[in-house]
Protein backbone atom coordinates (compact mmCIF):
# COMPACT_ATOMS: atom_id res chain seq x y z
CA UNK A 1 0.00 0.00 0.00
CA UNK A 2 2.98 2.09 0.78
CA UNK A 3 3.85 1.72 -2.97
CA UNK A 4 0.17 2.18 -3.98
CA UNK A 5 0.27 5.76 -2.02
CA UNK A 6 3.69 7.42 -2.83
CA UNK A 7 3.02 6.17 -7.23
CA UNK A 8 -0.50 7.89 -6.42
CA UNK A 9 1.18 10.83 -4.91
CA UNK A 10 3.96 11.22 -8.12
CA UNK A 11 0.45 10.91 -10.45
CA UNK A 12 -0.86 14.72 -8.34
CA UNK A 13 2.41 15.89 -8.46
CA UNK A 14 2.77 15.19 -12.23
CA UNK A 15 -0.84 16.84 -12.79
CA UNK A 16 0.08 19.72 -10.56
CA UNK A 17 3.17 20.30 -12.72
CA UNK A 18 2.40 20.71 -16.07
CA UNK A 19 0.20 23.90 -15.68
CA UNK A 20 2.74 25.63 -13.64
CA UNK A 21 5.43 24.87 -16.03
CA UNK A 22 3.75 26.36 -19.05
CA UNK A 23 2.51 29.05 -16.82
CA UNK A 24 6.37 29.81 -15.88
CA UNK A 25 7.58 29.58 -19.53
CA UNK A 26 5.26 31.24 -21.39
CA UNK A 27 5.54 34.52 -22.43
CA UNK A 28 2.66 36.99 -22.75
CA UNK A 29 1.79 40.03 -24.69
CA UNK A 30 -0.74 42.37 -26.33
CA UNK A 31 -3.10 41.15 -28.77
CA UNK A 32 -1.96 41.10 -32.39
CA UNK A 33 -2.42 42.78 -35.83
CA UNK A 34 -4.01 39.63 -37.81
CA UNK A 35 -2.57 40.99 -40.72
CA UNK A 36 -2.62 38.14 -43.85
CA UNK A 37 1.62 39.02 -44.08
CA UNK A 38 2.47 37.26 -41.10
CA UNK A 39 3.62 33.93 -40.73
CA UNK A 40 1.59 31.32 -39.81
CA UNK A 41 2.35 29.75 -36.80
CA UNK A 42 4.74 32.74 -35.76
CA UNK A 43 3.33 34.23 -32.24
CA UNK A 44 4.09 37.92 -33.09
CA UNK A 45 2.85 38.77 -29.65
CA UNK A 46 5.95 37.20 -28.62
CA UNK A 47 8.23 39.81 -30.23
CA UNK A 48 8.89 42.99 -28.84
CA UNK A 49 9.16 44.98 -31.59
CA UNK A 50 6.18 45.28 -33.32
CA UNK A 51 5.55 46.00 -36.71
CA UNK A 52 2.63 48.70 -38.45
CA UNK A 53 0.36 45.61 -38.37
CA UNK A 54 -0.28 46.10 -34.67
CA UNK A 55 -0.22 49.92 -33.53
CA UNK A 56 -1.74 51.64 -29.92
CA UNK A 57 -4.41 54.20 -30.46
CA UNK A 58 -5.54 57.05 -28.58
CA UNK A 59 -8.57 59.17 -29.71
CA UNK A 60 -7.44 63.19 -30.24
CA UNK A 61 -9.98 66.23 -30.92
CA UNK A 62 -8.66 69.47 -32.77
CA UNK A 63 -11.21 71.78 -31.64
CA UNK A 64 -11.21 75.58 -34.17
CA UNK A 65 -14.30 77.85 -32.71
CA UNK A 66 -17.32 75.83 -32.80
CA UNK A 67 -15.97 73.06 -35.06
CA UNK A 68 -14.98 69.50 -33.98
CA UNK A 69 -12.69 67.40 -35.42
CA UNK A 70 -11.69 63.93 -34.83
CA UNK A 71 -8.36 62.09 -35.18
CA UNK A 72 -5.87 59.33 -34.23
CA UNK A 73 -2.59 58.82 -32.00
CA UNK A 74 -1.40 55.78 -33.10
CA UNK A 75 2.58 54.37 -32.43
CA UNK A 76 3.55 52.23 -35.49
CA UNK A 77 6.58 49.93 -34.23
CA UNK A 78 8.87 50.95 -36.82
CA UNK A 79 9.37 47.53 -39.06
CA UNK A 80 7.65 46.58 -42.14
CA UNK A 81 6.42 42.93 -42.39
CA UNK A 82 9.06 42.04 -44.22
CA UNK A 83 11.67 43.92 -42.51
CA UNK A 84 10.51 41.54 -39.75
CA UNK A 85 9.93 38.31 -41.06
CA UNK A 86 13.18 38.60 -42.62
CA UNK A 87 14.45 38.52 -39.01
CA UNK A 88 12.13 35.35 -38.20
CA UNK A 89 13.64 33.23 -40.98
CA UNK A 90 16.99 34.32 -39.95
CA UNK A 91 16.60 33.29 -36.43
CA UNK A 92 14.86 30.01 -37.83
CA UNK A 93 18.19 28.82 -39.49
CA UNK A 94 20.43 30.26 -37.30
CA UNK A 95 18.85 28.15 -33.88
CA UNK A 96 18.34 25.22 -36.42
CA UNK A 97 14.35 25.78 -35.88
CA UNK A 98 11.46 25.36 -38.18
CA UNK A 99 7.45 26.85 -37.84
CA UNK A 100 6.57 23.16 -37.51
CA UNK A 101 8.29 22.66 -34.45
CA UNK A 102 7.14 25.90 -32.67
CA UNK A 103 3.90 25.13 -33.31
CA UNK A 104 3.92 21.61 -31.96
CA UNK A 105 5.96 22.56 -29.07
CA UNK A 106 3.12 25.34 -28.17
CA UNK A 107 0.44 22.71 -28.67
CA UNK A 108 1.93 20.31 -26.77
CA UNK A 109 2.35 22.57 -23.92
CA UNK A 110 -0.98 23.93 -24.16
CA UNK A 111 -2.36 20.92 -23.27
CA UNK A 112 0.76 19.45 -21.00
CA UNK A 113 -1.87 18.66 -18.53
CA UNK A 114 -4.14 16.86 -20.59
CA UNK A 115 -1.21 14.98 -22.20
CA UNK A 116 -0.10 14.24 -18.45
CA UNK A 117 -3.69 12.56 -17.76
CA UNK A 118 -3.25 11.11 -21.71
CA UNK A 119 -0.19 9.35 -20.93
CA UNK A 120 -0.62 8.33 -17.44
CA UNK A 121 -4.26 6.49 -18.73
CA UNK A 122 -2.22 4.84 -21.50
CA UNK A 123 -0.30 3.26 -18.98
CA UNK A 124 -2.89 2.49 -16.98
CA UNK A 125 -5.27 0.88 -19.38
CA UNK A 126 -1.85 -1.32 -20.88
CA UNK A 127 -0.82 -2.84 -17.35
CA UNK A 128 -4.44 -3.22 -16.47
CA UNK A 129 -5.07 -5.19 -19.71
CA UNK A 130 -2.42 -7.28 -19.60
CA UNK A 131 -3.51 -8.68 -16.43
CA UNK A 132 -7.34 -8.82 -16.75
CA UNK A 133 -9.80 -10.12 -19.52
CA UNK A 134 -12.52 -7.37 -19.61
CA UNK A 135 -15.52 -8.81 -20.43
CA UNK A 136 -17.43 -7.71 -23.57
CA UNK A 137 -19.25 -4.44 -22.81
CA UNK A 138 -20.94 -1.88 -25.56
CA UNK A 139 -18.09 -0.06 -26.20
CA UNK A 140 -14.79 -1.14 -25.99
CA UNK A 141 -11.97 -0.23 -23.06
CA UNK A 142 -10.29 2.53 -25.29
CA UNK A 143 -13.87 4.02 -26.02
CA UNK A 144 -14.45 4.67 -22.38
CA UNK A 145 -10.92 5.32 -21.84
CA UNK A 146 -11.60 8.14 -23.66
CA UNK A 147 -14.81 9.47 -22.10
CA UNK A 148 -12.70 8.81 -18.64
CA UNK A 149 -9.45 11.10 -19.53
CA UNK A 150 -11.24 13.74 -22.41
CA UNK A 151 -15.36 13.35 -22.26
CA UNK A 152 -15.14 12.65 -25.82
CA UNK A 153 -18.63 10.89 -25.87
CA UNK A 154 -22.05 11.82 -26.53
CA UNK A 155 -23.88 12.66 -23.70
CA UNK A 156 -26.98 10.72 -24.74
CA UNK A 157 -25.35 7.45 -24.07
CA UNK A 158 -22.78 8.38 -20.79
CA UNK A 159 -24.71 7.01 -18.53
CA UNK A 160 -25.62 3.46 -20.50
CA UNK A 161 -21.60 3.12 -21.12
CA UNK A 162 -20.68 4.38 -17.30
CA UNK A 163 -23.01 1.38 -15.49
CA UNK A 164 -21.96 -1.04 -18.25
CA UNK A 165 -17.96 -0.28 -18.32
CA UNK A 166 -18.81 -0.59 -14.13
CA UNK A 167 -19.94 -3.53 -13.86
CA UNK A 168 -17.44 -5.29 -16.27
CA UNK A 169 -14.58 -3.79 -14.06
CA UNK A 170 -16.11 -5.34 -11.45
CA UNK A 171 -16.86 -8.77 -12.62
CA UNK A 172 -13.26 -8.59 -13.97
CA UNK A 173 -11.58 -7.73 -10.60
CA UNK A 174 -13.73 -10.35 -8.91
CA UNK A 175 -12.93 -13.48 -11.30
CA UNK A 176 -9.07 -12.22 -11.59
CA UNK A 177 -9.25 -12.54 -7.03
CA UNK A 178 -9.94 -16.05 -7.92
CA UNK A 179 -7.65 -17.25 -9.84
CA UNK A 180 -3.57 -18.17 -9.16
CA UNK A 181 -0.13 -16.29 -9.37
CA UNK A 182 -0.15 -12.51 -10.58
CA UNK A 183 -2.72 -12.18 -11.82
CA UNK A 184 -4.94 -13.10 -8.53
CA UNK A 185 -2.86 -10.97 -6.87
CA UNK A 186 -3.13 -7.79 -8.54
CA UNK A 187 -7.44 -9.11 -8.50
CA UNK A 188 -6.91 -9.35 -5.19
CA UNK A 189 -5.73 -6.42 -4.08
CA UNK A 190 -8.21 -4.36 -6.25
CA UNK A 191 -10.90 -5.98 -4.86
CA UNK A 192 -10.45 -4.39 -1.57
CA UNK A 193 -10.82 -0.78 -2.82
CA UNK A 194 -13.80 0.12 -2.36
CA UNK A 195 -16.53 0.24 -4.82
CA UNK A 196 -14.52 0.08 -7.75
CA UNK A 197 -16.78 2.51 -10.01
CA UNK A 198 -14.91 3.05 -13.06
CA UNK A 199 -11.90 2.77 -14.48
CA UNK A 200 -10.99 6.27 -13.05
CA UNK A 201 -10.79 5.67 -9.92
CA UNK A 202 -8.63 1.47 -10.77
CA UNK A 203 -6.03 4.35 -11.90
CA UNK A 204 -5.82 5.77 -8.72
CA UNK A 205 -5.88 2.37 -6.45
CA UNK A 206 -2.44 2.23 -8.74
CA UNK A 207 -3.22 -1.97 -9.26
CA UNK A 208 -0.99 -1.85 -12.08
CA UNK A 209 2.28 -0.02 -9.96
CA UNK A 210 4.51 -1.99 -11.50
CA UNK A 211 3.77 -1.18 -14.99
CA UNK A 212 3.74 2.63 -13.28
CA UNK A 213 7.23 2.65 -11.99
CA UNK A 214 9.36 2.22 -15.58
CA UNK A 215 6.03 4.52 -17.00
CA UNK A 216 7.05 7.22 -14.25
CA UNK A 217 10.60 7.42 -15.61
CA UNK A 218 9.73 8.04 -19.02
CA UNK A 219 6.96 10.28 -17.98
CA UNK A 220 9.79 12.38 -16.65
CA UNK A 221 12.05 12.18 -19.81
CA UNK A 222 8.96 13.64 -21.31
CA UNK A 223 8.78 16.58 -18.95
CA UNK A 224 12.10 17.37 -19.29
CA UNK A 225 12.06 17.07 -23.28
CA UNK A 226 9.33 19.66 -22.92
CA UNK A 227 10.82 22.00 -20.68
CA UNK A 228 14.05 22.23 -23.14
CA UNK A 229 11.70 22.57 -26.29
CA UNK A 230 10.22 25.03 -24.61
CA UNK A 231 13.78 26.62 -23.61
CA UNK A 232 14.61 26.97 -27.03
CA UNK A 233 11.30 28.50 -28.33
CA UNK A 234 11.88 31.45 -25.63
CA UNK A 235 14.98 31.82 -26.47
CA UNK A 236 13.93 32.00 -30.49
CA UNK A 237 11.34 34.64 -29.39
CA UNK A 238 14.08 36.22 -27.07
CA UNK A 239 16.32 36.37 -30.15
CA UNK A 240 14.17 37.83 -32.63
CA UNK A 241 13.12 40.72 -30.53
CA UNK A 242 16.50 41.46 -29.87
CA UNK A 243 17.36 41.64 -33.71
CA UNK A 244 14.35 43.76 -34.35
CA UNK A 245 15.50 46.17 -31.69
CA UNK A 246 18.88 46.48 -32.97
CA UNK A 247 17.84 47.11 -36.72
CA UNK A 248 15.54 49.58 -35.23
CA UNK A 249 18.15 51.72 -33.74
CA UNK A 250 20.39 50.62 -36.68
CA UNK A 251 18.04 52.41 -38.43
CA UNK A 252 17.14 55.36 -36.72
CA UNK A 253 13.79 55.99 -37.28
CA UNK A 254 12.36 58.62 -36.29
CA UNK A 255 8.60 59.70 -35.96
CA UNK A 256 7.07 56.65 -34.81
CA UNK A 257 4.56 57.93 -33.23
CA UNK A 258 1.82 60.09 -35.15
CA UNK A 259 -1.96 61.85 -34.81
CA UNK A 260 -3.40 61.72 -38.00
CA UNK A 261 -6.89 63.40 -39.16
CA UNK A 262 -8.42 61.52 -41.54
CA UNK A 263 -10.13 63.80 -44.78
CA UNK A 264 -13.04 61.39 -44.85
CA UNK A 265 -14.10 61.73 -41.30
CA UNK A 266 -13.52 65.64 -40.82
CA UNK A 267 -16.64 66.95 -42.84
CA UNK A 268 -18.23 69.65 -40.61
CA UNK A 269 -20.76 72.55 -41.87
CA UNK A 270 -21.50 75.58 -40.01
CA UNK A 271 -23.87 79.49 -40.39
CA UNK A 272 -21.73 82.43 -41.31
CA UNK A 273 -22.59 85.67 -43.06
CA UNK A 274 -21.53 87.06 -46.17
CA UNK A 275 -21.51 90.20 -47.85
CA UNK A 276 -23.52 91.58 -44.80
CA UNK A 277 -26.41 88.42 -45.37
CA UNK A 278 -26.29 86.08 -42.49
CA UNK A 279 -27.39 82.28 -43.00
CA UNK A 280 -25.40 80.94 -45.27
CA UNK A 281 -23.82 77.67 -45.00
CA UNK A 282 -20.20 76.92 -45.30
CA UNK A 283 -18.21 73.49 -44.90
CA UNK A 284 -14.88 72.73 -43.46
CA UNK A 285 -12.59 69.28 -43.98
CA UNK A 286 -9.27 68.43 -42.12
CA UNK A 287 -6.46 66.75 -43.10
CA UNK A 288 -3.02 65.93 -42.20
CA UNK A 289 -0.80 64.55 -39.75
CA UNK A 290 1.67 65.65 -36.65
CA UNK A 291 4.99 63.51 -35.93
CA UNK A 292 6.70 62.87 -32.65
CA UNK A 293 10.17 64.27 -32.73
CA UNK A 294 10.91 62.33 -30.23
CA UNK A 295 10.17 58.61 -30.72
CA UNK A 296 8.30 58.61 -27.98
CA UNK A 297 4.60 58.92 -27.18
CA UNK A 298 4.99 61.82 -25.11
CA UNK A 299 7.70 64.62 -26.19
CA UNK A 300 6.97 67.14 -28.95
CA UNK A 301 4.76 66.73 -31.92
CA UNK A 302 5.14 68.86 -34.78
CA UNK A 303 3.09 68.62 -38.51
CA UNK A 304 0.92 70.43 -40.88
CA UNK A 305 -2.77 70.34 -41.09
CA UNK A 306 -4.78 71.11 -44.26
CA UNK A 307 -8.16 72.69 -44.10
CA UNK A 308 -10.81 73.32 -46.97
CA UNK A 309 -13.84 75.44 -46.71
CA UNK A 310 -16.25 75.22 -49.52
CA UNK A 311 -19.64 77.31 -50.14
CA UNK A 312 -23.06 74.50 -49.23
CA UNK A 313 -25.70 77.28 -49.66
CA UNK A 314 -25.33 80.73 -50.60
CA UNK A 315 -28.85 81.45 -51.51
CA UNK A 316 -29.43 83.66 -48.56
CA UNK A 317 -27.07 86.62 -50.66
CA UNK A 318 -27.45 85.82 -54.08
CA UNK A 319 -31.62 86.18 -53.36
CA UNK A 320 -30.60 89.61 -51.43
CA UNK A 321 -28.14 90.54 -53.49
CA UNK A 322 -29.34 94.32 -53.64
CA UNK A 323 -28.95 94.17 -49.66
CA UNK A 324 -25.73 93.49 -49.55
CA UNK A 325 -23.74 96.02 -47.41
CA UNK A 326 -21.69 97.17 -50.40
CA UNK A 327 -24.25 97.76 -52.81
CA UNK A 328 -26.83 98.62 -50.75
CA UNK A 329 -26.89 102.59 -50.60
CA UNK A 330 -26.21 101.98 -54.46
CA UNK A 331 -29.04 100.02 -55.16
CA UNK A 332 -31.37 102.61 -52.72
CA UNK A 333 -31.31 105.30 -55.29
CA UNK A 334 -33.48 102.71 -58.09
CA UNK A 335 -35.90 102.73 -55.24
CA UNK A 336 -36.16 106.16 -54.66
CA UNK A 337 -38.91 107.37 -56.85
CA UNK A 338 -40.76 104.78 -55.23
CA UNK A 339 -41.60 103.32 -58.71
CA UNK A 340 -39.38 100.64 -59.36
CA UNK A 341 -39.98 97.25 -58.68
CA UNK A 342 -37.63 94.28 -59.49
CA UNK A 343 -38.70 92.06 -62.14
CA UNK A 344 -36.30 89.47 -62.84
CA UNK A 345 -33.03 88.26 -60.73
CA UNK A 346 -31.17 85.39 -62.31
CA UNK A 347 -27.68 84.08 -61.65
CA UNK A 348 -25.58 80.99 -61.23
CA UNK A 349 -24.63 79.30 -58.08
CA UNK A 350 -22.33 80.65 -55.80
CA UNK A 351 -18.93 79.02 -55.55
CA UNK A 352 -16.27 79.42 -52.74
CA UNK A 353 -13.39 76.80 -52.23
CA UNK A 354 -10.68 77.51 -50.00
CA UNK A 355 -7.48 75.65 -48.88
CA UNK A 356 -5.22 77.00 -46.37
CA UNK A 357 -2.75 75.30 -44.04
CA UNK A 358 -0.78 75.92 -41.26
CA UNK A 359 1.77 74.44 -38.43
CA UNK A 360 1.82 73.80 -35.29
CA UNK A 361 3.88 72.30 -32.26
CA UNK A 362 2.66 71.20 -28.67
CA UNK A 363 4.27 68.56 -26.14
CA UNK A 364 2.66 65.46 -24.73
CA UNK A 365 4.20 65.44 -20.76
CA UNK A 366 1.66 62.34 -19.98
CA UNK A 367 -0.56 59.57 -20.82
CA UNK A 368 -3.30 59.65 -18.34
CA UNK A 369 -6.67 60.57 -18.55
CA UNK A 370 -7.65 63.56 -20.82
CA UNK A 371 -4.77 65.77 -21.85
CA UNK A 372 -4.68 69.20 -23.61
CA UNK A 373 -1.73 70.09 -24.04
CA UNK A 374 -0.37 74.42 -25.15
CA UNK A 375 -0.46 74.77 -29.02
CA UNK A 376 1.84 76.88 -30.91
CA UNK A 377 1.09 78.15 -34.31
CA UNK A 378 -2.08 78.03 -36.28
CA UNK A 379 -3.80 76.89 -39.66
CA UNK A 380 -4.55 80.23 -41.26
CA UNK A 381 -1.92 80.48 -43.39
CA UNK A 382 -2.22 81.60 -47.13
CA UNK A 383 -5.01 80.74 -48.27
CA UNK A 384 -5.85 79.75 -52.39
CA UNK A 385 -9.33 81.22 -52.76
CA UNK A 386 -11.49 80.09 -55.84
CA UNK A 387 -14.85 82.10 -55.81
CA UNK A 388 -17.37 82.78 -58.43
CA UNK A 389 -20.44 85.35 -58.43
CA UNK A 390 -23.02 86.61 -60.89
CA UNK A 391 -25.92 88.12 -60.49
CA UNK A 392 -28.58 89.77 -63.41
CA UNK A 393 -31.22 91.82 -61.78
CA UNK A 394 -33.59 94.05 -63.69
CA UNK A 395 -36.42 96.71 -62.03
CA UNK A 396 -39.06 98.46 -64.23
CA UNK A 397 -41.19 101.58 -63.35
CA UNK A 398 -44.19 101.61 -65.00
CA UNK A 399 -46.04 103.76 -62.79
CA UNK A 400 -46.31 105.97 -65.48
CA UNK A 401 -47.04 104.59 -67.91
CA UNK A 402 -50.44 105.96 -68.61
CA UNK A 403 -48.95 109.50 -69.57
CA UNK A 404 -46.14 107.62 -71.22
CA UNK A 405 -43.32 107.75 -69.57
CA UNK A 406 -40.98 104.20 -68.69
CA UNK A 407 -38.30 103.44 -66.63
CA UNK A 408 -35.82 100.76 -66.71
CA UNK A 409 -33.06 99.65 -64.85
CA UNK A 410 -30.22 96.62 -65.29
CA UNK A 411 -27.45 95.71 -62.97
CA UNK A 412 -25.18 92.61 -63.97
CA UNK A 413 -22.84 91.93 -61.06
CA UNK A 414 -19.82 89.55 -61.10
CA UNK A 415 -17.01 88.81 -58.86
CA UNK A 416 -14.00 86.60 -58.22
CA UNK A 417 -13.14 87.97 -54.94
CA UNK A 418 -14.76 87.61 -51.77
CA UNK A 419 -14.35 91.20 -50.46
CA UNK A 420 -15.45 92.84 -53.53
CA UNK A 421 -18.14 93.36 -56.71
CA UNK A 422 -18.27 94.52 -59.75
CA UNK A 423 -21.24 95.80 -60.90
CA UNK A 424 -22.20 97.38 -64.51
CA UNK A 425 -25.71 98.92 -64.83
CA UNK A 426 -27.87 100.40 -67.58
CA UNK A 427 -30.82 102.80 -66.99
CA UNK A 428 -32.96 104.10 -69.75
CA UNK A 429 -35.85 106.54 -68.94
CA UNK A 430 -38.10 106.82 -72.43
CA UNK A 431 -41.38 108.09 -73.38
CA UNK A 432 -44.03 106.56 -76.31
CA UNK A 433 -43.54 109.07 -78.21
CA UNK A 434 -39.53 108.44 -78.72
CA UNK A 435 -38.43 110.63 -76.03
CA UNK A 436 -35.76 109.48 -73.47
CA UNK A 437 -32.48 109.36 -71.83
CA UNK A 438 -29.65 106.62 -70.54
CA UNK A 439 -26.67 106.21 -68.48
CA UNK A 440 -24.40 103.17 -67.99
CA UNK A 441 -21.66 102.65 -65.36
CA UNK A 442 -18.96 100.14 -64.21
CA UNK A 443 -18.38 100.49 -60.79
CA UNK A 444 -16.01 98.40 -58.41
CA UNK A 445 -17.90 98.02 -54.73
CA UNK A 446 -16.12 96.60 -51.37
CA UNK A 447 -17.75 94.14 -49.95
CA UNK A 448 -17.23 92.56 -46.34
CA UNK A 449 -16.51 88.77 -46.15
CA UNK A 450 -18.26 88.58 -42.72
CA UNK A 451 -17.92 85.07 -40.57
CA UNK A 452 -17.15 83.02 -44.09
CA UNK A 453 -13.46 81.59 -42.06
CA UNK A 454 -14.58 81.80 -38.52
CA UNK A 455 -12.53 79.02 -37.61
CA UNK A 456 -9.27 80.58 -38.60
CA UNK A 457 -10.03 83.37 -36.07
CA UNK A 458 -9.98 80.34 -33.03
CA UNK A 459 -6.78 79.27 -32.00
CA UNK A 460 -6.89 75.72 -32.17
CA UNK A 461 -7.27 73.39 -28.71
CA UNK A 462 -6.07 70.02 -29.36
CA UNK A 463 -7.55 67.15 -26.66
CA UNK A 464 -5.76 63.66 -26.15
CA UNK A 465 -7.95 60.90 -24.24
CA UNK A 466 -5.25 58.03 -23.07
CA UNK A 467 -7.36 55.30 -21.94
Amino acid sequence: MKRIFAISALVLAAALLCPLLCSSLYVSAAGGSGNMAQIAGIDYDRITQKTYGGKKSYPVELKLGSLTFSGELYGDYGLTYKELNDIIYRTLEDKNLTVERIVTVKNIAARAQKDAALYWGDQVLEGLLSYLTIPFVPVGPGDYYSYKVHGEIEPGVKSAIFNASKASAKEAVRRAANLAGKVGRVGRVASTTAGLPGLGQIVNTAMVGSSWREGSKRFDNYQKLLEDNLALINDFYSTCSQRAADLIEGKDEQNTWKIKFDKRKNYQTYNCTFWGISGNLMSCTLSGELSSADNSITGAYTGTLWLEFAAEDFSPVESNFEKTSGVKSVLSLIYSTGGYKKTADTGGKTTLKCETQGQITFYIEKTEGRVTPNVVGDLAGDKEIEFSFDRHIEWRDESYASLGAHGFTEATATSDSIDSVRMKTFSNVYTDKGGGESKESDETYSQDPGTVFAPLESDPVIIIYFS
